[in-house]
């Protein structure tokens, strides 16, 4: 297991010291959680998927609840790119 380093901040901490900061990290949920109602996928990333944590895979959760890991790329022209990368939670029927 990593050290934690000694300048880290616990969230409890982070929101003692910064109110806001509670206010949109529960308003970011609250977002998401209308998008889903409304019928639009939502993108993040979640530490129970490691490979999430950097770069240009996400996690896409559909208003069913399906997720998928995707690989999101902007191209040259800004053309928004997403491939598929496995399911996380279902499985594909061919």
């Amino acid at each position: 297991m990593a050290k934690r380093s000694k300048n880290a901040f616990t969230l409890k901490q982070l929101y003692k010291e910064d109110p806001a900061q509670r206010i949109i990290d529960e308003g970011k949920a609250w977002g998401a959680q209308q998008m889903l109602k409304s019928g639009v996928p939502i993108y993040y990333r979640n530490k129970n998927y490691p490979e999430t944590l950097k770069g240009d895979l996400f996690v896409k959760e559909y208003p069913d609840g399906l997720k998928f890991l995707v690989r999101k790329e902007l191209t040259a022209d800004y053309r928004l790119l997403e491939e598929v990368i496995r399911p996380l939670n279902c499985k594909i029927v061919h």
